[in-house]
């Protein structure tokens, strides 16, 4: 995974940002905690198994759902299936290994 340091993305509280499979991050490189890394291992799994394109438009579309669901940015932003997957699952460090295709869908119903 490539790692650029700069100071524009992510947004101010957030810790990285994946964008095509590039972790984007406003703090040293190194000091990204393995948890985060997982955490955009499992979204850049997520991107490769949908194109990447789709994931994004679909990316769009859920947080606009949830949003008009929960009525609160970063409630919206926790409950989209792909983050839901990657904050159930960045401790574990074989899910990437054991991950199958698709396994966002699980995440889909219910939010929370």
């Amino acid at each position: 995974m490539r790692i650029i340091q700069n100071n524009i993305l992510p947004p101010r509280g957030f810790a990285a940002i994946n964008l095509f499979g590039v972790i984007f991050t406003r703090q040293e490189p190194h000091t990204l905690s393995a948890r985060t890394l997982r955490h955009e291992a499992i979204h850049t799994a997520q991107m490769r198994e949908m194109l990447f394109i789709p994931f994004y438009i679909w990316y769009g579309f859920e947080w606009l759902f949830r949003l008009n669901q929960y009525r609160d940015r970063m409630e919206a932003y926790r409950n989209i299936s792909f983050e839901r997957e990657a904050f159930t699952n960045d401790r574990n460090e074989n899910y990437l290994k054991e991950r199958r295709f698709y396994s966002f869908f699980k995440y889909l119903r219910n939010g929370k």
